[in-house]
């Protein structure tokens, strides 16, 4: 049985270096992320062939531009990777020192967009918490003892002619309706009081 043959050395070499110049031409013009998806595409389809013909020395030349892809994309960690798998590449006009100087440089924005993200996490928090603290929250009618045996047949709910006092989280009265609002609609939970019913020769004109 004769062994599976391997496919032209320099046809897929062609192929390979077609492909890659491709992704090079593309980064060469004003990047978009259309203009970054097809330069994506072609360095994929780059390190496809070399894996698919066994070309273990083309393969890391894939990986290389596709670091320069995703670096040019922004894609920082994914650039890293890529560069690192490209770090065994060999050939002329390739120094040995690109490697490390491009892996480095994403360390580096990677450590920049990390100090980013946990600057907008505790601006947040901030925000939230302020916006807590402003928030008037309802909950369930609290009805105050006034001494008025007159309010023991009113429900819970109703306001007959009562006021009800809006209260925030210190506890501190903040306003106040004829009605409660209802509950099941309402997020969080607070405080609601219900104030008696003034007299009406006490009444304000």
């Amino acid at each position: 049985m004769n062994p599976r043959p391997r496919p032209d050395v320099a046809a897929v070499t062609r192929n390979v270096n077609a492909l890659l110049l491709r992704a090079f031409v593309l980064l060469q013009t004003p990047l978009s992320s259309a203009t970054l998806c097809l330069a994506l595409e072609a360095a994929d389809q780059a390190l496809a062939v070399a894996s698919r013909a066994r070309r273990f020395d083309l393969e890391p030349r894939a990986h290389l531009y596709r670091g320069h892809v995703l670096r040019a994309w922004g894609r920082w960690r994914a650039a890293h990777s890529a560069y690192i798998r490209a770090a065994s590449m060999r050939g002329i006009g390739f120094s040995a020192h690109v490697i490390p100087g491009l892996t480095r440089e994403c360390v580096e924005m990677i450590r920049i967009e990390d100090e980013k993200r946990k600057m907008r996490d505790a601006e947040g928090m901030e925000n939230r918490a302020r916006l807590g603290e402003a928030c008037v929250r309802f909950a369930d009618e609290v009805n105050c003892d006034d001494g008025d045996d007159d309010d023991d047949s009113i429900r819970p709910g109703e306001s007959a002619s009562g006021l009800y006092l809006l209260l925030n989280g210190s506890g501190e009265v903040v306003g106040s309706r004829e009605s409660l609002p209802d509950l099941r609609s309402v997020r969080g939970r607070g405080s609601v009081h219900r104030s008696p019913t003034p007299p009406q020769d006490q009444a304000v004109r």
